[in-house]
């Protein structure tokens, strides 16, 4: 929901000005005069903040001057006043004004009744009842958008910080990996450049075993990389469902032991799952959300289903190249994708990979 600062207010004006030229107050000029006053007021209060609360005073007061003077169901201009009342800084203001308002326009409905001979007329009560609420509904959803902006600079920094906490990680890692083999490799290197001259087969076998140490440091610096490129699929579960929530889409998810999956089926699940949870978050609108991992005699199958939208209230274009591109993904390890969808009551993913006795990065 757009500030006062950024939503055009001023359209709002715009239907009770064709009303005052095809409606007019007679041949009572000072209606016009009451009502421009009321949109001059409104048009400031949306504008400058320090002089918001005196705004709403002579809004009020106008719209008491047209209940008044002219007709009860002029009370809806009280709109006007109620939408500046609801962007107050606390709830203790806005209920100070909006108690005001009740009692003043009550007030000028039975004046009018009474002293100009107006006929008793209450349907002017559910307007007053929905101007009471406006206020305390606008209040509402600033906080609600200031909270998921709080939210989403909460994740962003989150994310800033796992990313340093890698960053780090991975030098210590690095240090920890190559820098005692590396010095290592240094001074045997010297060793060898002093041996060669004066005893060669000493030198020969200072070679091979800088040979098995460089070796050895290949062997510890690809695994040091496996390790890193490779996520296992539980803790993929564990994040997108960290996301789902933070999202505010509630999770529900039932799996076998994951422990149990090899890491090539794990690796490709965990892709799949997390592009079905981005796409999720990102069109479907949904509440909820439903996560299964279970297998059969010969496939590890995972079940993604929301309570969103469906496909036909999604960007079809985007959504249709996602799956296809999952697809596509499967179709080379002769995995399926299966999906359903009811406009309105969400979507349903199922996908299917085939078992390998021996994972590919087990057996290298």
């Amino acid at each position: 929901m757009p500030t006062i600062a950024t939503f055009p207010w001023w359209r709002l004006l715009i239907i009770p000005s064709f009303y005052m030229l095809l409606l007019p107050f007679e041949d009572k000029w000072y209606g016009y005069v009451f009502f421009l006053v009321l949109a001059l007021a409104f048009w400031g209060s949306t504008s400058h903040v320090k002089y918001r609360e005196s705004g709403i005073v002579i809004q009020h007061l106008c719209v008491m001057a047209l209940i008044i003077l002219f007709n009860p169901w002029n009370i809806w201009f009280g709109m006007y006043p109620a939408i500046i009342t609801g962007f107050l800084p606390s709830f203790r203001r806005i209920t100070v004004y909006t108690g005001s308002m009740a009692a003043l326009y009550v007030t000028s409905v039975w004046y009018h009744v009474e002293f100009n001979l107006g006929t008793q007329d209450l349907s002017w009560i559910p307007i007053l009842i929905l101007f009471i609420g406006l206020p305390y509904f606008l209040r509402n959803q600033q906080i609600s958008n200031q909270i998921k902006t709080e939210l989403l600079g909460a994740n962003e920094e989150i994310a800033r910080l796992i990313k340093i906490e890698e960053r780090e990680r991975i030098a210590r890692d690095l240090h920890d990996t190559l820098g005692h083999t590396l010095s290592l490799l240094t001074l045997k290197g010297e060793l060898v450049e002093q041996l060669v001259r004066r005893n060669p087969d000493e030198a020969i076998q200072e070679v091979r075993e800088l040979q098995d140490i460089s070796r050895n440091t290949l062997i510890q610096v690809r695994k040091l990389v496996s390790d890193m490129q490779s996520v296992r699929l539980s803790e993929e579960v564990e994040q997108v469902s960290h996301f789902l929530q933070s999202a505010g889409i509630e999770v529900h998810v039932q799996t076998m032991d994951l422990e149990r999956i090899p890491l090539v089926n794990g690796k490709i699940l965990g892709l799949c799952l997390r592009e079905c949870v981005t796409n999720i978050v990102k069109h479907s609108q949904a509440e909820n959300c439903w996560m299964a991992i279970y297998e059969n005699s010969d496939s590890f199958i995972l079940e993604i289903e929301d309570d969103g939208v469906g496909m036909e209230g999604m960007n079809r274009g985007h959504e249709g190249s996602g799956l296809m591109g999952m697809k596509k993904r499967l179709r080379m390890i002769e995995g399926t994708l299966h999906w359903t969808s009811n406009a309105g009551r969400g979507m349903k993913i199922t996908i299917s990979v085939p078992k390998i006795e021996k994972p590919i990065s087990e057996e290298r």
